[in-house]
């Protein structure tokens, strides 16, 4: 692994000394795994997550997410499903390949309340609104690839008639991306 990200390091510094990847017209989509912090519930969750960005300016780029939860890791079966999208735009701080960024979404989570400590049964299913700071960095490699890493705070509620649960949650992810321009 090392020698692989060796390599395409290398590639990059030569192919792109010059040059900022992340700038206008640049389209970006990455598929991961994800996890995630939930403090008030004390839950650790696994997610596939998602993205596509579009650069509309050499600083400014709309991105969607999706999220779909797998389960909690740590076998509390508060929440039943989890899943949610956003939508949102980020600022960009490029220098040549390395492009950390800040920004912000709102997002729909579909959550159901799972079988509480008690054996109270599954819950009603909600949909319920988000809103979502992120934070992270891309580094592009060959101008096909980019190294990343999320981070992501949601801030929410489970809204269904029979529970209110709280959805804030700390999650991260990293991995490969691939971008046309």
């Amino acid at each position: 692994m090392a020698v692989l990200l060796l390599f395409l390091f290398g590639m990059s510094i030569s192919a792109q000394e010059n040059e900022t990847v992340a700038s206008k017209g640049l389209f970006r989509t990455t598929l991961t795994f994800a996890t995630g912090y939930m403090p008030a519930n004390k839950l650790n969750n696994l997610y596939l997550t998602g993205n596509i960005e579009y650069y509309v300016d050499d600083r400014i780029s709309l991105r969607g997410d999706g999220m779909y939860f797998f389960n909690s890791m740590n076998g509390d079966k508060t929440l039943k499903q989890n899943h949610s999208i956003y939508s949102g735009a980020a600022y960009h701080f490029a220098k040549k390949q390395f492009d950390p960024f800040i920004g912000l979404q709102t997002g729909l989570a579909y959550t159901q309340r799972g079988i509480m400590a008690q054996g109270v049964a599954a819950g009603a299913t909600a949909y319920n609104p988000l809103i979502s700071p992120i934070a992270g960095f891309n580094y592009y490699a060959p101008k096909w690839f980019h190294l990343f890493i999320n981070a992501r705070y949601n801030v929410g509620k489970h809204l269904a008639d029979d529970s209110i649960v709280p959805l804030n949650e700390l999650s991260f992810s990293f991995g490969l991306g691939f971008n046309i321009k």
